[in-house]
């Protein structure tokens, strides 16, 4: 959702919980910001690291929001902190700095570890707002994908997220094939090995990673005989550099901040040993931050690799059997 973004309340309690998430960012920053500048970008409506980094020891914390609404909501939350913590209205692409950031702690992953836009946010971040060793939290955001069968049978949006998904059709202008998630222990639902298809390092000592990128991967089928219906993707953070750190593996669970996306590709019939190379493309929309992706799957015997093609903004609505089964005309 934060692509879009659509968050509320609801979204923003769920960031608040005291998860895995939340005590891995917790305990990256608290030994990485005394003394120093600090840039929060995406602060949210708690300002929650900007917080956490001004009681850290931070010499100044510089928090960026988009959204005007959340930002004053966030101005109530530094409120107390002595001037230490100063939220910033506005995309920090347009935003400059009285001090370069020594510290920079973000929040842009998505369920797809690229979609919110992380690769070109924070390669401006790097060039405009960040000393020349700024130390990053995330340092590492990855996607892994696995071969999955969904289960036969009816399938229905939950009715929870039907809000959202109307306010990312606003936010486009008009409906689309809106990535989907599932909901529920879907690490079950795997039938093969899982493998790399993007990771994104940052850190002063590398290069930035790659506006668009092509990679692949090798699955090996895991069931005895299996109806595979599709791929899940799903992200895995290092916040922080250190072998001793948490890392966040949003399939096992743990964390309410993310969700793994369903990759619908068609049933097909897949036994143990069978061998499914996955090749990923991620290139940027036409707005200049968030990608757009393509995956294709070539299995044992195929004529034709399957492929799921999925803009941030563009393409049909319906084109999916899945999709006309959730938003039936």
């Amino acid at each position: 959702m934060g692509e879009y973004p659509v968050y509320d309340d609801g979204v923003y309690d769920a960031f608040d919980v005291r998860d895995e998430r939340f005590r891995a960012y917790g305990d990256a920053i608290a030994p990485a910001v005394a003394g120093k500048v600090v840039l929060d970008i995406g602060t949210g409506r708690d300002a929650l690291w900007a917080v956490a980094a001004a009681r850290a020891g931070a010499a100044h914390v510089y928090a960026i929001e988009r959204q005007p609404d959340v930002a004053a909501q966030a101005r109530s939350a530094v409120a107390e902190l002595g001037g230490r913590v100063t939220i910033l209205e506005g995309l920090s692409t347009g935003i400059d700095l009285r001090t370069p950031a020594q510290v920079c702690v973000s929040e842009i992953v998505g369920n797809i570890a690229s979609a919110e836009g992380a690769v070109a946010v924070l390669a401006d971040a790097r060039r405009r707002l960040c000393t020349a060793d700024c130390l990053w939290i995330p340092f590492r955001m990855q996607t892994w994908a696995a071969a999955v069968s969904l289960p036969q049978g009816t399938r229905t949006l939950a009715a929870e997220s039907r809000p959202y998904v109307d306010k990312v059709f606003a936010a486009v202008g008009r409906p689309f094939d809106l990535r989907l998630c599932l909901g529920g222990p879907a690490a079950e639902l795997l039938v093969s090995s899982a493998g790399l298809v993007e990771s994104l390092v940052f850190d002063h000592r590398r290069a930035p990673p790659d506006a668009d990128e092509v990679a692949s991967a090798q699955l090996i089928v895991e069931a005895a005989a299996a109806r595979m219906t599709g791929l899940l993707l799903w992200s895995r953070i290092a916040v922080s550099p250190a072998t001793s750190s948490r890392e966040i593996d949003t399939l096992s669970g743990g964390t309410r901040g993310w969700a793994p996306v369903y990759v619908p590709l068609g049933a097909t019939e897949v036994r143990s040993g069978d061998r499914l190379d996955v090749t990923w493309r991620r290139s940027t929309s036409d707005d200049g931050v968030h990608p757009d992706y393509c995956v294709s799957v070539a299995g044992p015997g195929a004529e034709e690799p399957l492929v799921w093609s999925s803009p941030h903004h563009g393409g049909g609505f319906r084109e999916s059997a899945l999709h006309r089964e959730l938003f039936p005309s």
